[in-house]
């Protein structure tokens, strides 16, 4: 499915802006990633879609609006059909997965423990990546996994505007069809999707805290 690439694509991204606007608190960086969030998390699916087809497709001709190419018609025809709708549904979860992450950021490196690395010497980046980040990771963690709800509904608009061949779009024509069959089974595949994830995202936190464990 298009969401699960879209999600290694966004949280790749969407990590990075979060600890850039923490550490640049107050800045025209900070402010900047939190007007991109407010208006990621904001906008509908929907609306980003059709005002990326109206900007690079109709008005600059540089993709195509919607259809779909195998990757053996070519790596550059197959990625340019897959560049809109990634953007479209990768918005939202990068403001998301962002926000958080700042948030979560500025809390951490308020706390003592951050103060006595940075006085010890340790470069910036170690006291951000080393200490601030993996302490901020829970959080961050369990809106990963909330937000796979966000990318799957998400994806049934998105698959639908661009026209792109996938589960969201199966989903559709099954609804519109009445096609029960169809319909109860997508839908038991996202929630056991959905709930692997959380259960993935759940077992991760003994990563990140120590003090977490799980009895047999």
């Amino acid at each position: 499915m298009i969401s699960i690439k879209t999600a290694v694509v966004a949280i790749s991204i969407a990590l990075p802006m979060g600890v850039v606007a923490a550490a640049k608190a107050g800045t025209w960086i900070d402010r900047a990633v939190m007007a991109f969030s407010v208006l990621g998390f904001s906008v509908p699916v929907f609306v980003v879609a059709y005002g990326l087809i109206l900007t690079f497709s109709i008005e600059l001709d540089w993709l195509p609006v919607q259809g779909y190419r195998k990757l053996s018609d070519g790596m550059w025809e197959w990625l340019r059909h897959l560049i809109l709708p990634s953007i479209a549904l990768g918005t939202v979860y990068v403001a998301l997965i962002a926000r958080m992450t700042r948030a979560s950021m500025l809390d951490v490196l308020a706390q003592d423990y951050i103060r006595t690395a940075a006085a010890k010497g340790l470069a910036p980046d170690q006291v951000l990546i080393g200490h601030a980040l993996k302490n901020a990771a829970i959080p961050v963690m369990t809106i990963i996994g909330m937000g796979i709800a966000l990318l799957i509904s998400g994806a049934i608009v998105t698959e639908t505007v661009f026209a792109l061949p996938g589960i969201g779009r199966l989903t559709v024509d099954a609804i519109l069809r009445r096609d029960y069959p169809i319909i109860q089974g997508v839908t038991l595949l996202f929630s056991a999707i959905y709930v692997l994830v959380n259960l993935a995202v759940d077992l991760s936190y003994a990563l990140f805290d120590p003090r977490i464990r799980y009895s047999r």
